[in-house]
This record gives structure tokens, C-alpha cells and sequence, in this order.
């Protein structure tokens, strides 16, 4: 695997089309402008960071985002994964792996002691892919759309 992880800084007018394309495939439907305005919230000043691996071509092929949470119950902030996509040309090269191992070492950077991974109910393939790598069901969250 020889792929580099780097931080996603000002996206150019193709890494927002990759970026598109890769969280479109998650079931999410946005477009160039709008995750624009959201990566413009996402920063790391907020306690965000975004990581992209690109392909041969430039391409950004895969793409993870997390960020720190502090809570009322510990002393030390939650890292938790926001978003991993790897593109069907990257899949099964170990990019996600890759990936996941960047964001457990910057959360533990953040001074993180529990790493958390965000996960849809139906993707089932993601469920598997976190149990393997460590990672365990700890509750339920629950949601309401406003």
C-alpha cells in the first residue's frame, strides 16, 4: 500500500467533485456548493479534520473526516469518525485501513481515550469493517429530524 494521507486544505473545484462523487455513495446527496459551505464549518479550529488519499491521477479517492468532542462525564475529549469513503478503484487495497489507522493516531494526538466511528444502520459491509479492526457497538444513539 503506498498510498499518502494528507490534510485537506482549501479544496480546488475537482477535490469537491471527488469529494461528491465519494459521499454520494454513502446515500447522501449534495452538490460542489454546498459541501463547500459545510467543509468552510469544518475546521480545525472547530476541533475537525479531513484527510483525503488521492489516486495516481490526482484524484482524491478516498476520504475520512473526524473530530474531538469533550463531554461531561471524562476528563479527556472523544474522537470520533465522521465520515470514511473509500472509491470503488482504491476498495480493497487497504486505503480505509489506512485511513482509520491515521485518524486513531490523530485522535490520540488530541489527547483522546476512546475513538469513536459513526456508522449508517444499513451498512452492514462498514459494520464488519469496524468490528475487525477493534471497534464495538457501545449504545444507541438516537436521532429526530427537525
Amino acid at each position: 500500500m503506498t498510498a499518502t494521507v494528507e490534510v485537506l486544505g482549501t479544496p480546488t473545484p475537482d477535490d469537491l467533485d471527488d469529494l461528491v462523487r465519494l459521499i454520494s455513495l454513502l446515500g447522501h446527496t449534495l452538490d460542489a456548493e454546498v459541501l463547500s459551505a459545510r467543509l468552510s464549518r469544518l475546521t480545525a479550529e472547530a476541533g475537525h479534520q479531513t484527510w483525503v488519499v488521492r489516486d495516481e491521477a490526482g484524484r482524491v479517492g478516498a476520504v475520512a473526516g473526524a473530530h474531538v468532542v469533550w463531554a461531561y462525564n471524562d476528563d479527556a475529549p472523544t474522537a470520533q469518525l465522521l465520515l470514511l469513503v473509500v472509491g470503488e478503484e482504491l476498495r480493497r487495497d487497504g486505503v480505509g485501513s489506512y485511513l482509520l489507522g491515521h485518524f486513531e493516531q490523530w485522535g490520540r494526538a488530541q489527547g483522546a481515550r476512546v475513538l469513536n466511528a459513526v456508522s449508517a444502520a444499513a451498512t452492514d459491509s462498514a459494520h464488519r469493517f469496524y468490528r475487525k479492526r477493534g471497534y464495538h457497538e457501545a449504545g444507541v444513539r438516537y436521532s429526530k429530524l427537525v
